[in-house]
Order: structure tokens, then C-alpha cells, then sequence
């Protein structure tokens, strides 16, 4: 026994020898690529022949040595094509021995190795439990150390038992303490490869973040403002702005000329020595216009204290343009150009802060801006908007500016000017709109004027304005509104002759309906101007699609469905139209629910859009059109009453074709 220990402690001393020249290596057992992987299988394999070729020998062909060390150690640290070209070398090299122990000799590989790589996958999956390093590793060798006492159990008995007894001290004593000795200095190889790795990538991040830019200037000024280290990017710029080659060990601050850039250069270096990071951007003095963010940081010796500040510029031209046109467009509306809501809070705030402000404030709010929008698009309503804010910006005294708070609403603070004065630069620019037009409407604002004296709250002066604007609106905006929509069914028939002879015929038709239905002579009267007014939404509606003489296409028939709500939104902006709204907007629907645009059935649409629709289209089928020859009146009395019960309202129907008869003339 003695014998025995004395010859595998040489072998262990053997192994840790081998492990003292890896350690002197730079392999990484973390090794890339199959060549590699496979010459390190075939390395290890030979030094656990080697390990084999100097064991300690019970009998012939029962030999024992540290193998299982390295193979397990091989299987935990190194890769699986490693572990097992090593581990088939081991195993080759024993079957060659032979022996009684050949069986338990080859296990003794192949368990260790699966051991590993059993034990490397938990590692990697990080499921191992968190232990000092060196008890992981003893753990793990007395396991592997166990199995292969237990692998001597394929010796022929009774001789097995006997090996057994013999080794089974060295191996769970020693042979433990050797695996975790062995696996610790592997895994010293590793942390102070990985630590080399890190160290050089960071040197070459470090050169790189220093030499690399093309737009960073980096550079460190010691406590005399010399210069400790810089770029090539910082040493070309200093050249092509100051024409200085700068070097180490020079004054950075004599080579800025300027003495007013060369102190506030000072001042934010001295800031930066006094502990404090800070970013400043500022306009080269050589180069106006052109802006660089300079962003100073203290560094420290090992004593903590600040041995120099590091430097990092870049030229911020472009974003400081970019970041005034935010800025304006921030506080600026993109339509009109004019300052916008927020400019006009921030401009109130800053009146309000003043006790010793005086001047007036003036209110305007567009009149007919929907209207406008309804019958001739947004584009036209924009056209409006940017036409009125050029009119009032240009009657107002320099340098007091309009801003638009709203869709259709803008607000002024003439800052030292009376109400009265007010007044008449109001009464001036109502002068100039009144003689715009925008798609032959007349321009109509409504204004409201409130002096702000001394000491009165500004948000008390606003509402007061606003309440003579709104009052001004009453009266001002109703007839506004009222004449725009006339203006707009003028337009409409001008531009369309047909359109007007055709809502006069359905007019005249819908009379006829009214007092075939016993109606009031108001009803009738109200009636006739609904069929004057049904077809004012075609006002927005391409003017090629309104006189296209052939068949309309799937899209041009759905823009021409637009028509009455159309209609509807214009006439609902008017208190004296608003009644009638509802009927121009369903007189397009069908008695089966299959009309348009909301699909109403039966009663469900309003009466008098039920008369229109029958009345439009007995007008429709006898009028000419550019695409047909109108059809006769007898042919349009059938259509009608074909239609009752699904189109049209039959009773409606039936009544308007007897009524029509009866009368016997033409429309």
C-alpha cells in the first residue's frame, strides 16, 4: 500500500507538472474551430498515455494512475471532440496494456469523460449550485473518483474486491483534491486568458475611440492647460482653424487667439477641474455661424484627486439649425406661419408678468370657415385662412404680430395702443376683407376689441374680448352664413346651367306633391325651397363628374353619393336652414332601406325628403340629358308607380301620379 501511494502521488506530481506547462501556454480550452479541437484531443490523449506509461502496477495488466484526473478534467473544461479523441486514445492505449483490468481500465476513461461533459452542460446551463470554487471542484472530482473505484467491480472476483480495497483510499482521498486542484489552475488559464482578451479589446477600443473619429474631437488637458494627449481629428482641426500643429506638452489655451473665447474656454476647463461634468455648445470665433458641443469630465489619479480634464467636441451645425427650425415650427402654425397657441401662452404669461403693461387686445373669429370646407374642400377653406391672417397681420402696426390660437380664431396684443386707435386699425382691415373673395364668397371676420390698463389680469381681459367677439358673431356670422349658402347655390348653377333648371323643376314638382297631399301653404311654400336647395351639396363634387356625358365609373358614382351630406353639413351651419338639413340629406333614400347614405327604411325617412326624392326622380327620367333623350311623361308616370312600395313611398307615388294626371300640363 505504501508502494502504491508513493507511485501515484509521482504520477499525480506528473500530471500538475503537465498542467505548470499548460498554464505556460496561451490555449484557450474554450477552443474555436475543428483543426484546433482536434489537435488538442490528440495532445491530451498523449499526455494521458504518458500519465499511463508510469503507473502504479498491482499485478500484470492492473495498472493505476491519475487518467481519470485528466479525462474528467478534459470533458468539464474542453470541448466534446476534444474529450472524446482524447478519451479514444486513453482507451486504445489500455486495450493495449490488456490485462485483467483491461474492462475497469476503460471505463475508467469513458465514465470520467461522460462525467464532464455532463458536469461542463449543468455548468453552462447554469443549474450547478453556487459553491466556493474549490469545493465545486472537489465535489466533482470525488464523484468521478467514486465511479471509477465502482468501475473496478469488471476485474474478475474475487481479485476485484481485493483491488478495491486497496485503492480506494488514494482514490477518494487524494485523487479528489487533485481534480480540484487541476480544474482550479485550468480555470486560472481561462480567467487570465479572458482577462488578456479583455484588456486588449479595450486597448483597441480605447485607440479606436481616440484615433477613429472623423467628426470627435478627444483630447486631455492637464492641471497647467497642457496638452496630456489628443486625436488626429482634434490635431487637424486645430490646424485648419488656428493653423497650429499641436503637440503634447503645449498650452492649449495660447493657441485661441481671441481672448474672449480663449477666458470662457478657461472658465469651463477650471469648472471641470473643480469636479463638475458639463456639456457646453458654443460658436467658433473663427468661424461664425459654425457651432461645437465641447463636454468636459475631470479625471482622477489613484489618489482620487484630478489630474486632468478629458475633452470631447463635435461640430453641431446642422443639428443646432434643425433644432431652431423645431423650435420655430414649435412655436409657429405651419399654415398661416404665424406664431401659434403655445407663442401666444408663453406671450400672455410674459404680459402678465409685467404690472406695467398696457395696450389692447384684439379677437378675431373667421365667419362661413365650414361652410367654405363643406362645399369647396379643405383646400379652400386654407385659402381663407391664410388670406384673412395676411390681411390683419399687414393692417397691424409694426412690431405687433398675429397669432392664430385656433382653427378659425386669432388673437393680437397691440402692445401701447388705445382702444380707440384699436378700433380704427380694425375698421381699416375690415375695409380690405370686405373686398376678398374666396370661390366668389365674401370674406366675413368678426372681431373682438378690450383695452388691458395697468394692473388688470390678462385672462379677465381675454374673456372680455371674447365676449364682444361672440357677441359681434351673433349677428355678423348668421348673415354671413346665410348669404354664403345663397352665394354657393348661385355658384352652383352658374357653373352649372342644368343643375339650376333642374332644381327649379323639382321645386315646382314638389308644389305640386304638397297640394296633392292637402298640405298647408307654408308646408308647400317650404317645400318648394327645400327642392330649390336639394342638390347644394353637388357644389363639392368634381365639376367633370357632375357633365361627364357617358356612364359614370364605380368611383365617380361613389363621389356623386356624396352629394347629400354634402348638402347636409353646409345647410346644418345655419340656423335658418338647419330644419331643412335633415331632408336634403335623406332625399336619396329608398323606401326598402337600400338608399343612401344611411340606408333609412319606410318612415324612418323624413317626410318631406320622401316628397323630393319622388319628385327628383320623375325630373330625372323627362329631363334631357347629355348621355340619352329624355323618356315621355307616361313612361316616368310607370317607373313611378313601379317603384312604389321599394323606391318610393307608395301612397306618396300613387298620389303625385292621379294629382299629375288630373292636372294635365307639363312642369
Amino acid at each position: 500500500m505504501p508502494q502504491m501511494i508513493l507511485d501515484l502521488v509521482n504520477n499525480i506530481i506528473l500530471l500538475f507538472a503537465l498542467a505548470f506547462i499548460y498554464e505556460l501556454t496561451d490555449v484557450r480550452p474554450k477552443t474555436v474551430g475543428w483543426a484546433k479541437r482536434v489537435f488538442l484531443g490528440l495532445l491530451i490523449g498523449a499526455f494521458c498515455v504518458f500519465i499511463m506509461m508510469n503507473p502504479s502496477e498491482l499485478s500484470e495488466g492492473l495498472i493505476f494512475d491519475t487518467r481519470s484526473v485528466l479525462i474528467s478534467i478534459t470533458g468539464a473544461f474542453f470541448s466534446v471532440p476534444t474529450t472524446i479523441i482524447a478519451s479514444l486514445i486513453a482507451m486504445s492505449y489500455r486495450l493495449y496494456v490488456g490485462g485483467d483490468g483491461v474492462v475497469a481500465g476503460m471505463l475508467s476513461v469513458a465514465l470520467p469523460a461522460l462525467i464532464g461533459i455532463f458536469w461542463r452542460g449543468l455548468k453552462l446551463a447554469k443549474h450547478f449550485p453556487k459553491t466556493g470554487k474549490f469545493l465545486e471542484f472537489y465535489l466533482f472530482g470525488l464523484v468521478v473518483h467514486v465511479v471509477v473505484v465502482l468501475c473496478q467491480l469488471a476485474i474478475p472476483w474475487p481479485k476485484a474486491f481485493e483491488v478495491i480495497s486497496r485503492i480506494w483510499i488514494p482514490f477518494l482521498l487524494f485523487f479528489p483534491i487533485a481534480t480540484a486542484v487541476l480544474a482550479l489552475a485550468i480555470q486560472r488559464q481561462n480567467n487570465r486568458l479572458d482577462a488578456e482578451r479583455t484588456i486588449k479589446k479595450q486597448k483597441v477600443l480605447l485607440q479606436s475611440s481616440i484615433d477613429s473619429p472623423k467628426a470627435m474631437e478627444i483630447y486631455a488637458i492637464g492641471k497647467n492647460y497642457e496638452y496630456l494627449t489628443f486625436n488626429r481629428f482634434h490635431q487637424t482641426e486645430m490646424f485648419k482653424y488656428y493653423g497650429i500643429e499641436v503637440r503634447e506638452g503645449m498650452n492649449y489655451l495660447t493657441c485661441v487667439e481671441n481672448e474672449v473665447f480663449r477666458n470662457k474656454l478657461k472658465r469651463e476647463i477650471d469648472q471641470a477641474f473643480m469636479g463638475i461634468d458639463h456639456t457646453v455648445i458654443s460658436e467658433i470665433e473663427t468661424t461664425p455661424g459654425k457651432f461645437y458641443e465641447s463636454m468636459y469630465a475631470p479625471f482622477y489619479d489613484n489618489d482620487k484627486s484630478i489630474v486632468g480634464v478629458t475633452i470631447f467636441s463635435h461640430d453641431v451645425t446642422a443639428q443646432k439649425k434643425s433644432e431652431d427650425v423645431i423650435r420655430h415650427l414649435s412655436y409657429h402654425d405651419v399654415l398661416t406661419g404665424l406664431p401659434n397657441r403655445r407663442y401666444f401662452e408663453d406671450e400672455m404669461a410674459r404680459i402678465e408678468k409685467d404690472p406695467d403693461a398696457e395696450g389692447t387686445i384684439i379677437l378675431l373669429d373667421i365667419n362661413g370657415l365650414k361652410i367654405m370646407n363643406d362645399a369647396f374642400g379643405h383646400h379652400a377653406g386654407d385659402r381663407m385662412l391664410v388670406k384673412v391672417s395676411q390681411i390683419v397681420q399687414k393692417s397691424l402696426p409694426e412690431p405687433h404680430r398675429l397669432m392664430r390660437v385656433g382653427g378659425d380664431e386669432f388673437t393680437a396684443f397691440l402692445e401701447g395702443v388705445s382702444e380707440k386707435e384699436a378700433h380704427e386699425i380694425v375698421d381699416s382691415c375690415k375695409a380690405l376683407l370686405d373686398q376678398e373673395q374666396i370661390n366668389g364668397m365674401l370674406v366675413s371676420v368678426s372681431f373682438g376689441i378690450e383695452e388691458k390698463n395697468k394692473g388688470d389680469l390678462t385672462d379677465e381681459v381675454i374673456k372680455r374680448a371674447e365676449a364682444k367677439m361672440y357677441r359681434n358673431k351673433l349677428f355678423e356670422a348668421s348673415s354671413s352664413r346665410n348669404e354664403s349658402i345663397r352665394n354657393i347655390l348661385n355658384i352652383l348653377h352658374v357653373k352649372n346651367r342644368r343643375e339650376e333648371i333642374h332644381s327649379t323643376r323639382v321645386s315646382n314638382i314638389c308644389q305640386l306633391i304638397g297640394q296633392a297631399l292637402d298640405l298647408r301653404q307654408d308646408e308647400i311654400h317650404l317645400l318648394k325651397l327645400i327642392g330649390n336647395l336639394h342638390d347644394i351639396g353637388k357644389i363639392g363634387i368634381d365639376e367633370a363628374i357632375l357633365n361627364k356625358p357617358g356612364k359614370l365609373t364605380k368611383a365617380e358614382w361613389s363621389e356623386i353619393k356624396r352629394h347629400p351630406e354634402i348638402g347636409y353639413r353646409i345647410l346644418l351651419t345655419s340656423s335658418e336652414y338647419a330644419e331643412i338639413a335633415e331632408d336634403i340629406l335623406s332625399h336619396h333614400e329608398r323606401w326598402d332601406g337600400n338608399g343612401y347614405p344611411r340606408g333609412l327604411k319606410g318612415t324612418q325617412i323624413p317626410f318631406r325628403a320622401r316628397i323630393i326624392a319622388i319628385a327628383d326622380a320623375f325630373d330625372a327620367m323627362t329631363a334631357q340629358r347629355p348621355y340619352r333623350e329624355p323618356f315621355d311623361e307616361e313612361y316616368a308616370f310607370n317607373e313611378i308607380i313601379n317603384g312604389a312600395g321599394t323606391q318610393f313611398d307608395p301612397d306618396m307615388a300613387k298620389k303625385f301620379v292621379e294629382a299629375y294626371r288630373k292636372k294635365g300640363t307639363k312642369i
